[in-house]
């Protein structure tokens, strides 16, 4: 395979470019001042450009929080297989996420450090509409735990259920910080270890 053939679709480029744009926008002034002629101003492309790649604003609070997404998964699917004991991979797994995102500027900027500081309509993207995020975060999960050795005590729909619930409260704790991540992620340990325990004696 030569050098051309594996460099990335010019498309693909130009959509990362206006997506940085937009998120640098945001950290620095707030969804609000987020508009496609200043993004399109920041990249040096025109407005047409940011509608054909993003599409409308929404589409492109979208676009962000799935990319963003992106970037938390793959410390789902590294840290799942760094412990061999189920649970213990589930927390510690849970806490790389929600150390992540107190780091990340985006999630930081959209939850704000109190109600008047907050993005609303970024929130609800992650709060009443994360229907998506937790869907496609769940698939992901699941995946890693079905691969991981620990035989599980659970039928494919009570996994769906654990999965669902360990991806939602991880999201509340992102959304709705009220301790550390170790102690959040440890929480949600607990919680499903007794989930476990309890379905083994079922």
């Amino acid at each position: 395979m030569t050098a051309l053939e594996v460099t990335p679709p010019l498309p693909v480029l130009m959509r990362d470019r206006l997506l940085d744009a937009a998120q640098g926008l945001i950290e620095r002034r707030g969804w609000s001042t987020v508009t496609m002629a200043r993004i399109a101003e920041a990249v040096g492309v025109s407005r047409q450009t940011v509608y054909n790649e993003l599409g409308t604003k929404r589409q492109l609070a979208e676009h962000l929080a799935m990319r963003e997404l992106a970037r938390f998964l793959d410390v789902v699917r590294e840290r799942m297989s760094e412990r061999d004991d189920l649970v213990e991979a589930v927390q510690w797994t849970c806490q790389g996420v929600l150390e992540m995102g107190e780091r990340s500027l985006l999630v930081r900027t959209i939850v704000g450090s109190v109600p008047g500081e907050q993005d609303p309509d970024l929130l609800k993207i992650l709060t009443v509409e994360s229907g998506e995020i937790v869907d496609t975060a769940g698939v992901v999960v699941k995946e890693c735990i079905t691969r991981h050795p620990a035989q599980l005590p659970l039928t494919d729909p009570e996994l769906d259920i654990a999965v669902e619930t360990v991806v939602r409260l991880v999201m509340s704790a992102i959304t709705r910080p009220s301790k550390p991540a170790e102690a959040a992620a440890a929480d949600i340990g607990w919680i499903l270890r007794l989930a476990l325990v309890g379905a083994a004696h079922i």
